[in-house]
């Protein structure tokens, strides 16, 4: 067996490495904005942005879990699975719902496994390798 692969490149937003995907719940679906967290073990959003995927916070079957962010900050979450797509490849993550605003991240559970990523902070992209067996 063989292994080809496929390459996405996304160029910075603003400066910041981020990319732009779709995350779906049931039968709703939205583009978002996402910095892309090596650091962060989790996707995060916001309850509004959960709202707009018909998602409420009080009504997420899930226990609360208090997670500290990169200022130090505590923000209260739940855990809820979404589809997220990037290009043509549907992924099922573990995102994190906070209660709180924040800026939205894509963590690695569920994604960075998938690809190889890379950054290349000279040239202001961020690529994604995914490997197939041929």
């Amino acid at each position: 067996m063989t292994q080809k692969y496929v390459l996405l490149s996304f160029n910075y937003q603003k400066g910041k490495p981020k990319v732009t995907v779709k995350l779906k719940y049931k039968e709703k679906s939205k583009y978002f904005s996402f910095l892309v967290d090596s650091g962060s073990d989790y996707t995060l959003i916001s309850q509004s942005d959960a709202v707009t995927l018909g998602i409420d916070y009080k009504e997420i079957n899930a226990p609360e879990i208090k997670i500290e962010i990169a200022d130090l900050t505590t923000m209260h979450t739940k855990k809820v699975p979404l589809t997220l797509l990037i290009d043509t490849f549907e992924l099922n993550i573990p995102v994190l719902i906070a209660k709180e605003p924040v800026e939205r991240l894509l963590g690695r559970k569920g994604v960075f496994p998938k690809f190889d990523i890379t950054f290349k902070e000279r040239l202001e992209e961020i690529e994604f390798k995914y490997y197939q067996e041929v």
